[in-house]
């Protein structure tokens, strides 16, 4: 098996874009209260992200604020535990770890601090 090489500005872009995506999601992750913080951050309020979609998707939002995509797209996993950060035919999944996963799967009863 080759060894994949960058082949584009994209590909090079990756590894920053993924620290960007993974400072972001170690903010959230170290919040005592996840509620505010997603709520200060997006400017926005729990009550609008009822479903786990919802949910999902307001953590990626907080977790691609401020990050320069480079023509990479950033989407909640199938079972909504990670990221995917695909381009092409490439995807890296950044896991969420277990209080923003809790926080997306049952809502905002399920984590602690707020």
């Amino acid at each position: 098996m080759s060894q994949p090489h960058p082949h584009s500005a994209a590909d090079l872009a990756l590894a920053p874009l993924l620290i960007s995506i993974e400072r972001n999601l170690e903010q959230l992750r170290s919040s005592t209260d996840l509620q505010l913080t997603l709520a200060l951050d997006l400017n926005d309020d729990d009550s609008w992200y009822p479903s786990p979609q919802e949910r999902a998707q307001r953590v990626l939002k907080s977790a691609i604020r401020n990050v320069d995509l480079h023509g990479w797209t950033v989407t909640p996993t199938p079972d909504q535990a990670g990221l995917a950060v695909s381009h092409g035919e490439y995807t890296v999944s950044v896991m969420l770890g277990a209080q923003l996963a809790d926080y997306v799967r049952y809502g905002p009863s399920s984590h602690t601090g707020g």
